[in-house]
């Protein structure tokens, strides 16, 4: 939304703009950014709430789907990816053109996950693949005369500025120590929806994160932080990082829990003040990445090597292939490397603000064309 609001205004969009958001229940509880202004927060949670987003898709100009940034995939299981792609097919049903927003395209393991995403896709005005095996992906699954509406970019959270100042609700860091995030994932942590590694990890994520948390808050010069980085405010729901960050948090002495987050930016901000992150989620690892933040990106699906590969970023673990114990190592040692890290960080995030260039400029021409 930052990236159209800013095209909006350099185009000279004049008269008001009001902004539709759709999305799961829940994720209303959190601000959208400022600059946005004006918006409203559609939930779409339910197959039988279509006939009222097919509504409120008619009173759109313009059609931008970001998929969850990474949901665009048979990875979460069939309910998961069937909610996400239905607004993809509802769009172009009403008359609108739509715009697969830079996002990751697949793995679509099962034939009938293949199929319903590439379904889906042809049906797009314009798709933007964040990395690079996406992009490989999704030309599979277009028609040939549709290669040119297929562009390679990188996820739009790069994009996203954080505070140039320390807000007060945020705890004061002491200087002269390393300050390290544990972002811990509440879906993982469980064993993903089944419960039974899910994700076919060749590591006990539980068990890595009891063991990091261990080493870590022994660590006199180490300040451990847990940062939950998907959660809804109010709830104790099985991916909820927030739940089993504060229990977690409760069980070992001096080990401390980030501030909530009510917005992106936030999470940002405070992300960008460590001096390490080590990172389950992809939004978390990408927050620290583009803070130019030393991170140890903690790998469950190809969507991490894809998108930080494509950014010359070599740092991440790979969960599906690594052990038990070499994964423990790793994430201890970035400790030794954090400079070099960092410095990889600040490479990278340069790259990505490049890669996004391409996405700025179809937008601003789109909204010219649209508001003509």
């Amino acid at each position: 939304m930052t990236i159209i609001s800013r095209a909006l205004k350099e185009t000279g969009t004049t008269g008001p703009v009001r902004f539709i958001l759709f999305g799961p229940r829940g994720d209303d509880a959190f601000a959208a950014p400022q600059e946005v202004g004006s918006y409203e927060y559609v939930t779409v949670s339910k197959f039988a709430q279509a006939p009222a987003v097919r509504r409120k898709l008619a009173e759109c100009d313009m059609v931008f789907d970001i998929g969850g940034g990474d949901s665009f995939s048979d990875i979460y299981g069939f309910k998961r990816l069937l909610k996400i792609a239905g607004l993809k097919f509802l769009v172009p049903q009403m008359g609108k053109r739509l715009v697969l927003s830079p996002q990751t395209i697949g793995p679509f393991s099962a034939s009938w996950a293949r199929k319903l995403g590439g379904a889906a896709l042809r049906r797009a005005h314009k798709v933007f693949a964040r990395d690079a095996p996406s992009a490989d992906r999704a030309r599979d699954l277009l028609r040939p005369e549709q290669a040119e509406q297929l562009q390679l970019t990188t996820d739009v959270a790069f994009a996203l500025s954080r505070f140039d100042y320390w807000p007060d609700s945020f705890p004061v860091l002491e200087e002269g120590k390393t300050h390290v995030a544990l972002n811990v994932s509440g879906l993982l942590y469980s064993g993903g929806y089944t419960k039974s590694n899910q994700f076919g990890l060749s590591v006990d994520y539980a068990t890595l994160i009891d063991n990091l948390i261990a080493e870590l808050s022994a660590r006199p010069d180490v300040v451990l932080w847990l940062l939950p980085h998907v959660y809804r405010i109010s709830s104790t729901a099985l991916e909820s990082d927030r739940s089993v960050c504060m229990t977690l948090a409760e069980k070992t002495s001096g080990v401390n829990l980030a501030p909530l987050f009510y917005n992106a930016r936030e999470a940002k901000t405070f992300i960008a003040g460590m001096n390490l992150m080590l990172a389950a989620r992809m939004h978390a690892a990408i927050g620290a990445v583009s803070s130019g933040v030393a991170c140890v990106p903690m790998s469950y699906s190809v969507k991490f090597q894809g998108l930080f590969e494509s950014l010359d970023y070599p740092h991440t673990l790979d969960m599906k292939t690594v052990s038990q114990e070499e994964a423990l190592a790793r994430c201890l040692n970035a400790l030794d490397h954090v400079e070099g890290m960092r410095a990889d960080a600040q490479k990278s995030a340069a790259s990505a603000q490049a890669r996004l260039q391409p996405y700025r400029d179809f937008i601003a021409e789109f909204v010219k064309a649209r508001t003509r």
